[in-house]
């Protein structure tokens, strides 16, 4: 004889007499979670979790020790090469060139003009001059302690003053403006040298402007 009533499954934690459909639920979705926790997949999952972080961890210092070391490489090499730029044989400096010309267009021209004739009455010319083209020490001397008081010039007498240059210029410039004059217009004389102002300028020491008379020996 079968019978009219099927014996229900017994779930723990629930009353078999007293049992809904919302407690059978929460019954069977604890006994869900407990199968998953006790899965050996949760176990696997987190080993592999591990191992991946331990690879990257020794990778990851690996690979920025090797950055920092090619980082330290380089600033090295970069220092070298500046030392071995700094420690490069100097090339030898050339001569220092002067410009007469520009000189005299600096210091001369107000008084003696671009043309060299000077100014009637008040400046001599230096343009075939033979205060220029004669003796080269006459115009270095003039050029060093100045010239004051009277003076005759191609057969015009002046009266004025020519500052001195001494204190101002070097003997490499005094040289330069020097040459300048005696090579300009047509004037045709020879230059002058650094070492020839050097030995004027040893030879007179320091003192004051010349006289027309002092130079007289020069013609």
């Amino acid at each position: 004889m079968m019978q009219d009533d099927q014996e229900q499954p017994h779930l723990p934690g629930v009353d078999a007499s007293k049992a809904t459909d919302e407690s059978v639920l929460r019954v069977h979705a604890q006994l869900r979670r407990q199968r998953v926790e006790g899965s050996p997949v949760a176990f696997f999952t987190a080993v592999a979790f591990i191992i991946v972080f331990v690879f990257a961890w020794f990778y990851g210092r690996r690979y920025f020790a090797e950055m920092d070391s090619a980082g330290v490489l380089a600033e090295r090499e970069q220092i070298a090469a500046l030392e071995a730029w700094k420690a490069r044989p100097k090339e030898p400096a050339g001569p220092v060139v002067i410009d007469g010309a520009q000189l005299y267009a600096q210091q001369c021209v107000a008084c003696h003009q671009a043309s060299g004739q000077g100014l009637a009455g008040a400046f001599p010319p230096l343009a075939d001059s033979e205060w220029v083209t004669g003796e080269p020490e006459l115009p270095i001397k003039i050029l060093l302690s100045g010239l004051g008081g009277p003076i005759e010039v191609k057969g015009v007498s002046y009266n004025g003053a020519m500052p001195a240059f001494g204190a101002v210029w070097d003997d490499a410039h005094i040289a330069a403006i020097v040459s300048y004059i005696r090579g300009s217009w047509d004037n045709g004389a020879s230059e002058v040298t650094a070492e020839q102002v050097a030995e004027v300028r040893a030879a007179i020491g320091t003192r004051g402007a010349w006289t027309a008379d002092e130079l007289a020996e020069h013609f």
